[in-house]
């Protein structure tokens, strides 16, 4: 084991991003649920607001488990070919599974109380409880970029080694804890690793500090 909690995670970034402790238009953004608290002591360390950010992944028709792409809540929709044309996926689905998704990210906000944020020319940190296939990350970063982010941080307390060049083409800097050459399952790198449920979110979200 690597960390104790998400948080303890989220105080080891900390201490790597000092440079932008208090910095002027700078926030902590998390992909939820699970880089909700590793944002949240990234936030608290450095005296920074809390956002969120949603990207939903896209499932394959056979196996709602397995992703063939991802959604961010601003509609950047991105796929992997090889695997829609070997599962033969048609348009019609990918756009309606999409359709779904920006619902369901849609009610999560309203759940959480939270408007979308504005990150034009804001500095933004974003992070999540580790980096397995980089597919969320990625996106996240490119669509922020594109809702005019004048820097895109990528932290992480954990990622695969060779995800790393690709984490730097999509963001402005990248600060990972434990690069691993043998990431199996980020979980494996937690002592408690459990499900947050979106009563642990709210709570979190209700206590952080809120963009100005």
């Amino acid at each position: 084991m690597i960390f104790s909690t998400r948080q303890e995670a989220g105080h080891r970034l900390a201490a790597l991003l000092q440079e932008y402790r208090g910095a002027p238009d700078t926030v902590v953004v998390a992909l939820p649920r699970g880089g909700v608290p590793v944002a949240e002591a990234i936030a608290e360390d450095l005296g920074l607001p809390l956002e969120i950010f949603f990207v939903k992944k896209i499932p394959s028709p056979y196996n709602e488990e397995a992703g063939i792409g991802a959604v961010t809540e601003t509609g950047l929709m991105q796929v992997n070919p090889q695997a829609v044309e070997a599962l033969g996926v048609t348009e019609e689905y990918l756009q309606r599974r999409a359709r779904e998704k920006l619902e369901q990210m849609r009610q999560k906000r309203q759940l959480y109380g939270r408007a979308p944020a504005d990150f034009a020319g804001k500095t933004v940190i974003l992070t999540d409880d580790g980096i397995a296939t980089g597919s969320s990350m990625l996106l996240g970063a490119q669509a922020l970029k594109r809702a005019g982010a004048a820097k895109v941080v990528i932290a992480a307390p954990v990622a695969p080694s060779e995800l790393l060049p690709l984490l730097r083409e999509a963001a402005d800097e990248v600060v990972v804890v434990h690069p691993s050459d043998n990431l199996i399952a980020v979980g494996r790198f937690y002592e408690d690793f459990h499900q947050l449920d979106d009563r642990e979110v709210v709570e979190i979200l209700e206590r952080a500090p809120k963009p100005e």
